[in-house]
This record gives C-alpha cells, sequence and structure tokens, in this order.
C-alpha cells in the first residue's frame, strides 16, 4: 500500500512539474511573439507565469533555453543508442533518423511553435551563441554514444569523434541554416550524396 501511495505522490510531483514548465514556456512563447525575444525579460515571463524567478531557473537555465527545450536532439541520439548492435555507426544513423521521422524533437504541440520561434529569433547574438553551445554539448553526447556503439576508449580512438563532428556538422547546418524548413532527414540524405565514401571510417 506504502509502494501505491508512494507512485502516486510521485506522480501527482511529476505532473505539477509538467504544468509549471508547460506554463512558464506558453507565458514565454507568447511574449516572445508580441513583443519579441529581446524585449521580453525573464521578469515578464516569471509575472505572466505567475511563478518565481527560482522557480524559472529550476526548469530552464537561461530565457535562450526556451528555445531549445531539454530534450533538444535526445530523440535522435536514443534511436542512435538503441540501434541494434550490429550495426555500424552510419547504419545507426540511418536507424536512428528512420525511427525518429527525422524528426529533432519530441513532435508534441509546442514543438512546432517552438522551432518557429527560434528560426524567428537565430540572428539574435544570444540565441545564436546558446545554440553553438547546445550543439558542442551534442558533439560530446554523440562521440561518447559512438564511443559506446564501438567498444572503444573515445579519447585513444579517434573514429567516435571524426563521426560526431561529421554528424554534427549536419546538425550545425540544420538547426543554424536550415531557415526553409528542411528536415534533418533531408540534411541527412544531402551529406550521404556528398560524404558517401565517409561510411568507411566506420568499419
Amino acid at each position: 500500500m506504502a509502494d501505491i501511495d508512494e507512485a502516486t505522490e510521485q506522480g501527482m510531483r511529476d505532473r505539477k512539474k509538467a504544468r509549471t514548465r508547460d506554463s512558464i514556456r506558453t507565458a514565454a512563447f507568447d511574449l516572445f511573439e508580441e513583443q519579441g525575444f529581446e524585449k521580453t525579460t525573464l521578469q515578464q515571463i516569471c509575472h505572466r507565469a505567475d511563478v518565481a524567478h527560482r522557480t524559472f531557473f529550476r526548469y530552464y537555465p537561461t530565457k535562450e533555453a526556451l528555445l531549445f527545450g531539454w530534450d533538444f536532439g535526445q530523440l535522435v541520439l536514443d534511436a542512435f543508442a538503441a540501434a541494434p548492435p550490429e550495426l555500424d555507426l552510419w547504419a545507426a544513423l540511418d536507424h536512428a533518423l528512420t525511427a525518429t521521422d527525422g524528426q529533432w524533437e519530441e513532435p508534441v504541440e509546442h514543438t512546432a511553435r517552438r522551432r518557429r520561434l527560434r528560426r524567428d529569433f537565430l540572428d539574435v547574438q544570444s540565441v545564436h551563441n546558446y545554440a553553438l553551445v547546445v550543439i558542442d554539448v551534442f558533439a560530446q553526447r554523440t562521440a561518447d554514444l559512438a564511443a559506446a556503439r564501438l567498444g572503444v576508449d573515445p579519447i585513444a580512438d579517434l573514429r567516435p569523434a571524426a563521426f560526431a563532428a561529421l554528424f554534427t556538422g549536419l546538425v550545425r547546418r540544420h538547426v543554424l541554416v536550415a531557415q526553409d524548413g528542411s528536415t534533418l532527414t533531408a540534411w541527412a540524405d544531402a551529406y550521404r550524396d556528398v560524404l558517401g565514401a565517409a561510411r568507411t571510417f566506420a568499419h
């Protein structure tokens, strides 16, 4: 009985956290659309979402993080990690893109809005800089997962970093340049046409 009560309480806490996160995000997106990113302050976001500043920072480290989300890129990386172990790195990437239908983020209700706002404000210096930081973190996570798939030391063996550099280059173009709404799969196809020989690097 105690386990059931604990599970119920945990479920309630999780739902409350999700509501708070949604409230902050919705308030911020509304303000971004109404008056622009740079003119929107954290104080305004917190006021509209009816949360304290310290609550905001429990969910988002910066205002810029609202345009990327806590799960940025995780959908593809999870699928890459879950690809059958017998696949080489490029085949595992193909598997991941197929499994996610080329979606970079969870296709939930707010995703399209966040992606549109991100594109709208990428020319804001702080947003652009934050994107570069996010992409650098993604590169390291990719290298770690590639090393795990190969069963090698990511420092001693250059292949994970080489793969991560190539894949992250694709991601960088997709995030920073793809203003036409091109999917991650479309960018991957373009890279595959140009860098087809790179598949041998994974062997």
